[in-house]
Order: structure tokens, then sequence, then C-alpha cells
């Protein structure tokens, strides 16, 4: 047996298409044409033959297009694969190129070779249905708040930057020393294929999680090529950022006041020896804030800024000198008449006398004697009030709408010490009136002396 080496040498291979030649039968039909004569009409029917044969098949051939099927649905017939593959490569160039970023087909796309003797291409059509029917697609990534999918964006770093323009919004609006930031829901990125006019910016999508913005109907429709369930129809969650603040308050430190005792003054007399001021400190609080709200705050320490300075205030303890006569002068100028009397055995007790004026608040009320102001003040029952202790004895005037003397004052018989009101637990029934007392002076604190009928004071 010879060598493939010697087979493949150029005369042993010819010599061998030679021997096949001669043995074959297209040898034997040139022998027996030859020498021999055909009649013209043999050969034109021969002619006719062959031109029959070369039209058949011409016409056989043209009858082969490129069926193109999407999704397994006919749309058109081209004759040359190349017209749709090259309109395909235009429009996703054209696509990406719009977009900023690679599109890809949605759809499958079959161009089948098939025989259809009466078909006709129409690449126009088939364009038209192309561009009409498919779905451009794009990879990016799924912004979701805890596992539930929100919207996609071009990538993980446009989420972040998304997350960061949130955080940012409330961190910027914190006056205070920032000490932490989270989210308190968890943000993933999770890959997906969508359509690239429903892929989100990171500004949209800050909008949308801090709630600046409605996406809009259609916005959130992003079928993804895995079928996952968008949650279109459920309201976008929300996202809380949740900070952590430093936060200084200056208070103030209220002073405290002292007494000092001298036999100097009389007893209801007082005098401020040294001005209280009140101090400052600086309060430190831990507050934590969610989307800027504050939710909690924890006192974490305080500095004293300045200390405060007690009020020193000295008051008398000498007995106040009688100065009354003991015959009081009516205590409303100008009259008036009296509404309710006074009782003590029945209920309710009434420890004075009502004078009602129809002046009302601009009647003046006159020290019923001469004495000293022991006490001048408001109180929830009487009011405005005013108490002259005149030696044997304490008249009381309450309800007034405006007091003219304060205590430790020295007062004369019959002078203005204050003006008709309806102050205090008057409950509104009986008007602008002047509720009148006089009590026993035998006790320094004059409320828990007795009371007298008024009545018994004045000789009219």
């Amino acid at each position: 047996m010879r060598s493939l080496k010697a087979l493949l040498r150029p005369a042993a291979l010819r010599e061998k298409l030679q021997r096949a030649y001669r043995n074959s039968e297209l040898r034997k039909l040139q022998l027996w044409f030859k020498g021999k004569t055909l009649h013209w009409s043999l050969y034109l029917v021969l002619a006719s033959l062959l031109t029959v044969v070369v039209l058949g098949l011409q016409h056989y051939r043209s009858s082969f297009f490129y069926v193109v099927d999407i999704e397994g649905e006919e749309i058109g017939m081209v004759r040359d694969e190349a017209t749709v593959e090259q309109f395909l490569d235009e429009l996703t160039g054209k696509c990406s190129s719009f977009y900023g970023m690679p599109v890809e087909l949605e759809q499958d796309i079959v161009l089948n070779r098939e025989y259809r003797s009466s078909g006709e291409e129409n690449p126009a059509a088939v364009k038209e249905a192309l561009r009409q029917q498919l779905t451009l697609v794009a990879d990016a990534v799924m912004l979701t708040v805890n596992e539930t999918p929100v919207v996609p964006l071009k990538s993980e770093e446009g989420i972040g930057e998304a997350v960061d323009l949130l955080s940012n919004f409330y961190i910027s609006r914190a006056d205070n020393k920032l000490l932490k930031t989270t989210l308190v829901e968890e943000i993933t990125a999770t890959p997906c294929c969508v359509p690239p006019e429903t892929i989100y910016t990171p500004e949209e999508a800050y909008e949308l999680l801090r709630g600046g913005k409605d996406p809009g109907e259609g916005r959130l429709l992003l079928a993804s090529r895995s079928g996952d369930d968008l949650h279109k129809d459920e309201p976008c969650p929300t996202v809380h950022v949740r900070t952590v603040e430093e936060v200084k308050v200056v208070k103030k430190i209220p002073y405290k006041t002292s007494y000092r005792y001298t036999n100097k003054m009389w007893y209801a007399q007082s005098r401020v020896a040294v001005q209280g001021k009140a101090g400052q400190k600086e309060v430190s609080y831990h507050v934590t804030r969610e989307n800027g709200e504050e939710i909690a705050r924890r006192r974490v320490g305080e500095r004293v800024l300045k200390k405060p300075v007690t009020r020193v205030v000295k008051k008398g303890t000498a007995q106040a000198p009688s100065l009354g006569s003991g015959r009081f002068l009516w205590p409303v100028l100008g009259g008036g008449r009296i509404t309710s009397g006074y009782r003590t055995a029945s209920r309710p007790r009434h420890e004075g006398i009502d004078i009602y004026h129809p002046a009302e608040s601009s009647a003046c009320i006159l020290a019923a004697d001469s004495g000293v102001v022991v006490d001048s003040g408001w109180d929830y029952c009487r009011g405005n009030y005013i108490v002259i202790y005149h030696g044997k004895y304490y008249t009381v005037y309450a309800h007034n709408r405006v007091n003219k003397v304060s205590a430790g004052s020295t007062v004369s018989r019959g002078q203005v010490i204050a003006l008709m009101g309806n102050t205090g637990r008057t409950y509104g029934r009986t008007g602008t009136h002047l509720h009148f007392e006089v009590r026993l002076g035998q006790m320094k604190k004059w409320s828990r002396n007795p009371t007298v009928n008024p009545l018994n004071f004045f000789s009219r």
C-alpha cells in the first residue's frame, strides 16, 4: 500500500484522475457521439428543453424567501436576511445612543428560509412591523426597600447617589453637630432587565423616596424579563433617614431668695437688699430624628456658664403701730349699696359684705381707716386684694380691678387704695363689686384672725 504522502504528489494525483475519466459514463457518451451528425430539430428540442430547465430552476430559486417571525407570529418576508439584520442593528444602535446605555431586543426574532411559490417580499412593511412591535430592554438594577421593588436605575452607583441625596437632604437641615446617620429601612439593588424609558435617574429616585414627586401612571409598570412582581398597585414605601445630633441648649438657673429679719422694720414691711440674678447653664442632649422630626431626646450632660446670684430680702419683725381710730369710713367713694350681707351661721358662709356701685370698675375703693398695708397681691379666691392693719383690726378689700398700694405702705383714712373690679372666684354672678371684711388683730397672720360684722364699725 502506497503511503499518504505519495498519493498527494501532483503526478500521482493527475494519473488517478485520468484513469477515473477513462472509465466514466461521460467518456462513453463522448465516444458514442463522436463521428455522428444530429438533425437540427433534435438540436432545437434539446435547446428548448435546456431553456425550460434553466427557467424552472431560476423560478424555483426565486421563490425562496426569509420569513420573519416575532415570538412565533409571522410579520412578513424579505429576500435577503441582511436587510432585517441591518435594520435591527441600526435600531438598537440609535436607541443605545439616545438612552446612553446598551439596549437589546426583548422578543425573539426568527428568520426561516422557506419556499413560497406565490410569495412577495415587502421590506418596508417588515421594518414598520418591527418598529411597532419590538420592545427594547436594558440591563439595570432594581432599587428595593425592605425587599419591595420600587424603581430601576442604571447601576448600583446610581442607587448609592439617590440614597446619598436623601440622606444629605435631612443632614443639611441639621443645625447641630451630627453624630450618626442611618437608614431605618433596608435598601438593596437587584439586577433586572427593563425598558430603558422606565429607568430613573438618581435625582428622580431621590424625589420619589422623599415623597416629593408622584411617579405617574405607567412609570412603575416595569415588567422585567424575569417576571418579577413590581407591586405596581402599591404605594411607594417610605424611607426614613434617622439622625442623631448633639444639641446644646442654654437654660436659666433660677436664683434663690433668702430672708434677713430685722426689728427696725414693721413685720408687714420688706425691702430687697440684694437683687437676685438668674444664672445660665448649657445642657447637652442627644436628639434622634427621623426625616427631620424629633422622636427622642436624651440628656447627656450640662455645664454652668454663669452662677445665679441669691436674692436677699430684709423683712421686718416689729409690731406695726396702731394708726387707726376704730371708727371706719365707708370704703367705696360715692356710697353704693350692699348686695350680700355678713353671715357665718348659714351655708354658704359670707365673712364680709359685698358693696355694689353703679360706676362699677371706675368706682374708687378707700381705706376705711389709717393703717399699714400688710398684704397686697392676688389669689384664686379673692383676685386682687389688699389687707390693712389698723392696730386692733385688719380690713380686707377683695376682687379689685387694680391695686394702687403695696405691702409696707402706710395709708390714711379715705385714701384711694384700689379700683372696684370682678377678679378672682366670683363665678360671674355678683358682677363688679367690693368684698369688704373686718378681722380682729390678734395674730400677725391676718388670715388666721376671726372676722366680725363690718357694719358694726360704721355710723351712717
